[in-house]
């Protein structure tokens, strides 16, 4: 049966009165949050909100605003990824098309910091995050000395990018690379199937989401759509290089009966093990026909240098990032897709 238990209650709701409504029982028996917050969010506020995490090195943030559009309109613009994340600290952004092709890798440009690093990595000691086969190819087949040395790393990086997402296409997540910056190898499909396992309320309630998620390519998901794409992004000390797989999961025969979307990190130049961006767009089972939706947002990420004394300082730190950049997300994307729709109508 294609719903799930999530949606039988949420699209049930508004017809049978015993049922809770929701998404008011997931924002407070799931999340936590007190009245008083549901209804900050229900007057078009956003909350964002740090949750509880098992591990150190994972920090998980809850946000959640209501948006007076359409579901169906949300993921119109969302497809087009490319204008959709355009701002200020986005540097380069680029959709794959179907069917996968070099071509949609030779614009990526790695920053010079990081080529320069590259011939003076070893495995375990490198400022770049790369598997232990990708690093021995730029080592060998690169001539380092020669004056096309850069161009030549950006040619083979093109097609390192290229070739990981055709063999994850293929395989799933047992291709996904094994980082060898460190002293102790990070394995990305254990990093991201332990966060899945920390996002129990995935499997509750969209558990054939949650399964098509660990077994793509093999697991089927009627009715859902994947894209990838890749980005450069301005964060931190270092530009962020990152390669995504996209699942857009409609809860009914359109987008306007509610949407589930992921947002998974394959690839991370710096700073992250793993990521995984889960949207989901709710319309108030109690005003089943009024137009608008809560936007729900639980960003959930595993990251470098967050354990220990001193990483317990920059856990802090970073959790407060995560927490106010997401609510600015909302905050901006609420605004944004609010005039476009009043635009569109």
């Amino acid at each position: 049966m294609r719903l799930s238990l999530w949606i039988t209650v949420w699209l049930a709701a508004a017809h049978v009165g015993a049922q809770p409504r929701e998404p008011h029982r997931y924002f407070k028996d799931v999340i936590g949050l007190s009245d008083a917050e549901i209804r900050q969010v229900e007057q078009g506020h956003v909350v964002a909100k740090v949750l509880e995490t098992p591990l150190a090195h994972e920090v998980a943030i809850f946000g959640a605003v209501w948006v007076e559009a359409t579901t169906d309109y949300f993921v119109e613009k969302y497809e087009d990824i490319e204008s959709f994340e355009k701002g200020d600290g986005v540097l380069q952004i680029h959709k794959i098309d179907e069917p996968l092709k070099f071509e949609d890798f030779t614009g990526i440009r790695f920053p010079e910091a990081d080529i320069k690093a590259i011939p003076k990595c070893k495995i375990g000691k490198c400022a770049v995050k790369i598997d232990e086969t990708g690093l021995v190819r730029l080592q060998s087949e690169i001539d380092w000395k020669a004056p096309d040395a850069e161009s030549k790393a950006q040619s083979l990086i093109a097609e390192i990018a290229y070739e990981y997402v055709r063999e994850y296409q293929k395989g799933g997540d047992a291709t996904l690379a094994a980082y060898r910056d460190k002293k102790r190898p990070t394995y990305l499909a254990k990093e991201f199937k332990g966060m899945l396992e920390n996002s129990s309320f995935l499997y509750e309630y969209f558990p054939e989401f949650n399964d098509y998620l660990l077994g793509y390519p093999k697991a089927m998901l009627p009715g859902s759509t994947d894209f990838f794409y890749w980005s450069l992004n301005d964060f931190g000390l270092k530009p962020l290089f990152r390669m995504n797989h996209v699942v857009i999961y409609p809860l009914g025969e359109d987008h306007n009966a509610g949407v589930v979307i992921a947002c998974k990190m394959l690839y991370a130049s710096h700073y992250f093990h793993s990521a995984l961006e889960l949207r989901f767009l709710v319309r108030d089972t109690a005003n089943p026909t009024d137009v608008g939706f809560f936007m729900i947002s639980v960003n959930r990420s595993r990251s470098d240098g967050l354990t220990g004394f001193f990483g317990s300082i920059l856990k802090r730190q970073a959790v407060k990032r995560a927490r106010d950049g997401l609510a600015g997300v909302l905050a901006n994307g609420k605004k944004n897709l609010e005039a476009g729709y009043k635009e569109s109508e």
